[in-house]
């Protein structure tokens, strides 16, 4: 019976469309100490892709290292042949492209270049699956706005 209840479930799943699926696109990010040390500042950008669409989170470091504000994206705009991205988190519009060594673009009136973290990966347990990664992510209670994604995505 178990066995047949997972299978209506997977069907289900690939008739609606919707899958648990989730890989990672990349770790990005531009944070720098500042001389005292003490000090971290710049944005950092994780990117993940859930049924055919890029959801992230965005840090922005401004002031003591560790634990800045993140926000999951909002609005996320992607088009893969051009590499076009916009996205909205933590009070900001994101307008720029997204490619294979780095995210390149604007915020507000400021021209950033996010470089791919190659010795940083993403999270391994948020990677697992959607539900793990908003399991995750909710938890971290420096991240706003991942328990609306999730719901949105029927999380």
């Amino acid at each position: 019976m178990r066995i047949q209840v997972l299978l209506i479930a997977g069907v289900l799943s690939i008739v609606q469309g919707t899958s648990d699926a989730l890989a990672p696109v990349g770790s990005f990010g531009n944070v720098r100490q500042g001389q005292d040390g003490e000090h971290c500042y710049g944005y950092s950008l994780e990117l993940w892709r859930h049924n055919g669409k890029l959801i992230g989170l965005l840090d922005h470091h401004q002031g003591l290292c560790g634990d800045p504000p993140c926000e999951a994206l909002r609005n996320v705009s992607y088009d893969a042949r051009s590499g076009r991205l916009s996205f909205s988190a933590l009070d900001v519009n994101f307008t720029g492209t997204l490619r294979r060594d780095d995210v390149a673009g604007t915020i507000g009136r400021d021209r950033l270049r996010l470089s791919r973290h190659r010795d940083h990966p993403i999270d391994a347990k948020s990677d697992e699956s959607f539900a793990a990664w908003c399991t995750f992510w909710s938890s971290v209670s420096r991240c706003k706005g991942v328990r609306e994604v999730c719901a949105a995505a029927g999380q």
